[in-house]
């Protein structure tokens, strides 16, 4: 099991934990939507192609290794490609911040927030799957935990103001 354990309250800077053991650390950027990280001495980049359009890539050493489109603004999943495996990200539910990942019809992993008011999660994805896809997908759920996030508190601040 993966243990993603949040680096402050406000940040979007998270360690990535297997087995008690620090594997990486994801930070998001917001503008454009990017991350890096690094995994054993190689440096990876996850990235939104355009400012606020377009697909998302990992890549390593300038070649992609996986990519993921997002089939639509008002749906909360991920169509992502890693060479000839085909993977669904979506969330458990609309309440939910639980996402699940496809491959088909199958169930193939989870990243699930260990409470209801925490970002600490338990992520379990397919063996399979290269580590640097595993945190792509990783920072994917977290760019939508982000985007929800910060809808929440343009709603809350706008609220505030009118009343």
């Amino acid at each position: 099991m993966i243990q993603l354990v949040p680096q402050g309250w406000l940040g979007w800077k998270f360690d990535v934990l297997d087995n008690d053991r620090k594997i990486a650390e994801i930070k998001t950027s917001t503008l454009p939507e990017s991350s890096t990280f690094s995994i054993d001495g190689t440096d990876f980049r996850a990235y939104r192609e355009g400012m606020f359009s377009g697909d998302f890539f990992l890549e390593s050493d300038g070649q992609t290794i996986a990519s993921a489109q997002k089939p639509s603004a008002f749906l909360s999943s991920f169509s992502i490609t890693h060479v000839d495996r085909s993977y669904t990200l979506k969330k458990q539910s609309f309440v939910s911040r639980a996402f699940i990942l496809f491959e088909g019809d199958r169930e193939a992993g989870f990243i699930r927030p260990e409470g209801f008011l925490t970002r600490k999660a338990t992520v379990s994805l397919p063996e399979i799957m290269p580590r640097p896809v595993q945190l792509f997908v990783i920072w994917l759920a977290i760019l939508l935990w982000k985007r929800e996030s910060d809808s929440g508190a343009a709603v809350a601040a706008s609220v505030a103001a009118s009343t």
